[in-house]
This record gives C-alpha cells, sequence and structure tokens, in this order.
C-alpha cells in the first residue's frame, strides 16, 4: 500500500498522518511511507496502553486498505473511487470506533 493510499483511507477513519518518502522509494512523488507523531494523542492523555489501542486501528484500516487495493489496482484516483462506494460501510464501521475510543480522551 502506497504512502498516498494509506493517507487516504487513514483519514477517512479520522486518523492524521502524512505521506512520507522513506529510503529507496524512486520518486519523491510516489512515497511509499507514512509518518506519525504522539504529541496529540500525549496531549490528551493517552498512555502506553491506549497507544496499542491506536496501533490496531491503524493496522486494521492499513489491512481494509490493502483489500481496497485487490479491487482498485494500482492507482490512487481508482482507489479512492472504490474505496467511497464499494466499502463504505466497512470505511464508516471503523470510523466509528476511532471516534468512540478517541472521545475518552478530550482535548486540554
Amino acid at each position: 500500500l502506497s504512502g498516498g493510499k494509506a493517507e487516504f483511507i487513514l483519514d477517512e477513519v479520522n486518523i492524521a498522518c502524512n505521506k512520507n518518502t522513506v529510503p529507496g522509494d524512486a520518486s519523491a512523488l510516489y512515497p511509499s511511507g507514512i509518518r506519525l507523531g504522539t504529541p496529540a494523542l500525549t496531549t490528551r492523555g493517552m498512555k502506553e496502553q491506549d497507544l496499542y489501542k491506536v496501533a490496531d486501528f491503524i493496522d486494521s484500516t492499513v489491512k481494509l486498505g490493502l483489500e481496497i487495493q485487490k479491487k482498485s489496482g494500482p492507482k490512487l484516483d481508482d482507489f479512492k473511487k472504490v474505496a467511497l462506494e464499494d466499502f463504505k460501510d466497512k470505511i464508516e464501521k471503523l470510523k466509528n470506533e476511532v471516534k468512540e475510543f478517541a472521545l475518552r480522551f478530550p482535548l486540554p
């Protein structure tokens, strides 16, 4: 799953990240990695155990992205279209789980 696809699908479930190049990428235009940060999570009071749950959400979302990619093919535009049309319910379910979890940690 490319960084762009991961960024898109994670954003759809309310998990913020940035696509990012990693060593070995052929071009900065097509990054294969993502960058995640924890300051926003720790500011909300999350502890180590809570971050394991966040990691589970990320893992589930990336796995869903791989499932979408099998159907959409390699192009990002096709990936987005298939995700929003054919995987809407699965995305919404994950989004609701993320939201429910995040509500336990209000902004200071």
